[in-house]
């Protein structure tokens, strides 16, 4: 296998170096796309690994600003809002996908002429709410795929304590490979990239490699009982 076409969901670094890894060094490209547009193929990354190319003969891409549905320039993280070229019978019309992406303007270095957005960072509904603050769980994930060591599984548990304060705890596997002692260490500089590049703190459990539950389709990642909390 050398080249890997894959979608659905969001993958980080470390889980696309894993993926690569199982398949002898295969190349990965991401794909996207929904039902409503044209299914699978909306959009297929950059042979630079650096964007998404989509197909602008197909759609119209505009990128809003998801609470007031202002445009946003290009450059900046907003809502993927499109409109249908080709489609007859069910046509769409400035409709918002709830993906999150931004247009990244000029020439790409691979010599495409088809413009270009980022890979999707997360959806505007899977914002979570921490203490005044919007946090994407994809800025997370970035965050944890660049701490040596860190695997690729993790969860977000979202709590509320006594006086209504909320907490945020992270539960994180080991890579494969490695060992426990490593773990204050990883925890330590995770912690303090999310409290530097976020401004929140977060409290952060460090399990064995194979903890957390897989599964074929998405990933839960965010576990919120803050809700379950309201509804009682």
């Amino acid at each position: 296998v050398k080249k890997i076409i894959y979608g659905s969901e969001r993958s980080s670094r470390s889980m696309r170096k894993k993926i690569s890894e199982l398949f002898g060094g295969a190349e990965l490209f991401d794909i996207t796309g929904l039902t409503e547009l044209y299914g699978p193929g909306a959009g297929i990354e950059c042979p630079d690994h650096d964007c998404i190319h989509y197909w602008s003969d197909y759609y119209l891409l505009e990128i809003l600003d998801p609470e007031t549905l202002k445009p946003l320039p290009d450059g900046e993280w907003g809502e993927m809002v499109v409109t249908t070229l080709c489609k007859e019978g069910a046509p769409l019309i400035r409709y918002r996908t709830r993906d999150i992406t931004r247009i990244i303007p000029g020439p790409c270095t691979c010599g495409s002429v088809m413009p270009r957005h980022s890979r999707i960072k997360g959806r505007s509904d899977d914002t979570i709410k921490f203490r005044g603050v919007n946090i994407y769980p994809s800025s997370i994930d970035t965050i944890l795929s660049a701490v040596p060591g860190l695997g690729s599984e993790y969860q977000i548990h979202l709590t509320r304590g006594e006086g209504g304060r909320d907490n945020l705890r992270l539960v994180v596997e080991r890579a494969e490979g490695v060992g426990a002692s490593r773990a204050p260490e990883m925890a330590h500089e995770a912690v303090h990239q999310i409290k530097r590049q976020l401004m929140v703190s977060v409290d952060l459990d460090i399990v064995d490699y194979g903890s957390l539950p897989r599964s074929e389709r998405k990933s839960q990642r965010v576990f919120d009982s803050r809700i379950q909390d309201e509804i009682v």
